[in-house]
C-alpha cells in the first residue's frame, strides 16, 4: 500500500476530505500526489458520474490511506480540478465530487443524499453495528473460543478507570484470554481509540484482538506489536432481510457492503491460524 465507533455506529459519514485525518499525519505527505493522479483516473473514467468521498476513499484504500484520499480530494477540490458540493445529512457533513465535465449531476445528487438517510438513520446504524457484533459472537463461538464478558472494562481482579472506554468482548481458548473490539463500520476505527482499547487491554492483561472491515497497514503493525492480532472482512456487514438496500448502496454510493448469515470461515481461519501460532492450539 502506498503511504497510502462504538458498535452502535456504521461510521459512514465520516469526511476525512474535509481536512479531518489521522493525527499522526503531517499536513503535507508526498504521497498525495500520486493519489491525485490515481483519483483524477478515475474520474476520467467516469466523467459523467457523481462520487462520494467515502466511495473514493474505500474504492482506493488497498492502495492509499484512507486520510490521504482524503487529501488528495480536498486539493483537487480547491483547485476546482474537481467540482465539488457539500451536503449535511442528518447531522453529517458529507462531500460529493464530480468530473469538471459533468453538468447534470444534481438528480445523482439527490438519489445519493436519499440512500444516504437510510443508512445514516440512528435506529439502522445501531442495528449494523449490533449485526457485526452478533454475526462474530456466533462464528467465534464455533470456532472454540468462549464469551466470557460483554461491554467491559474488568478481567479477572483488575478494572481499567482511566477512561469510560470498554471492550465489546473478553474471550478464551487454550488458556489464552483476548480483549475483542468489532468495528463494523466503513471507515478506519479512529487511532486514539486504538491505541486506547489496546492499553486497556494490557492493563487487564488481555490479548488485543481488532475485528475490523479494515484497517491501514500502520494500525496493523501498532496491534501485532503490541501482541495482537487485527482481522479484517473488507465487507460491511448489514442486517439480514436487506437485499434490496445492499443492493442499490452497492451500486449508487459504491459501498462495500453485503448481507451475510455467516462470517466467511476464510476469516475466522485467519484468526485460528494465528492463535496457533502463538501458542494455543489449532
Amino acid at each position: 500500500m502506498a503511504a497510502s465507533s462504538a458498535a452502535g455506529r456504521a461510521n459512514v459519514g465520516y469526511d476525512y476530505d474535509r481536512g479531518r485525518g489521522d493525527e499522526d499525519v503531517p499536513p503535507r505527505d508526498p504521497a498525495i500526489d500520486a493519489t491525485a493522479r490515481r483519483v483524477r483516473a478515475l474520474f476520467e473514467a467516469s466523467p459523467e458520474k457523481l462520487f462520494y468521498s467515502t466511495q473514493i476513499q474505500t474504492t482506493l484504500e488497498r492502495e492509499f490511506f484512507h486520510w490521504i484520499t482524503g487529501k488528495a480530494l480536498l486539493e483537487l477540490g480547491n483547485s476546482r480540478t474537481l467540482q465539488r458540493v457539500q451536503e449535511v445529512v442528518r447531522g453529517n457533513a458529507v462531500t460529493f465530487y464530480a468530473h469538471r465535465r459533468h453538468r447534470y449531476w444534481r438528480r445523482e445528487l439527490r438519489t445519493m443524499t436519499a440512500l444516504l438517510e437510510r443508512i445514516f438513520d440512528p435506529e439502522f446504524s445501531h442495528a449494523v453495528g449490533r449485526h457485526g457484533e452478533l454475526v462474530f459472537d456466533a462464528a467465534l463461538g464455533r470456532a472454540g473460543f468462549r464469551a466470557e464478558a460483554r461491554d467491559t472494562s474488568s478481567w479477572n481482579s483488575a478494572s481499567w478507570t482511566t477512561t469510560n472506554h470498554k471492550l465489546d468482548r473478553v474471550i478464551t481458548r487454550d488458556g489464552r484470554a483476548y480483549g475483542v473490539e468489532i468495528k463494523n463500520t466503513q471507515n478506519y476505527i479512529p487511532r486514539m481509540e486504538l491505541r486506547l482499547k489496546t492499553q486497556l487491554c494490557r492493563h487487564l492483561r488481555l490479548i488485543p484482538l481488532f475485528i475490523m472491515r479494515f484497517a491501514p497497514k500502520s494500525y496493523i503493525h501498532e496491534v501485532n506489536q503490541s501482541g495482537g492480532f487485527v482481522l479484517l472482512f473488507e465487507h460491511q456487514m448489514y442486517p439480514w432481510g436487506h437485499n434490496a438496500l445492499v443492493a442499490a448502496v452497492r451500486e449508487t454510493l459504491g459501498l462495500k457492503v453485503h448481507s451475510p448469515a455467516n462470517v466467511k470461515e476464510g476469516d475466522i481461519q485467519r484468526l485460528l491460524a494465528w492463535h496457533g501460532r502463538q501458542g494455543g492450539h489449532e
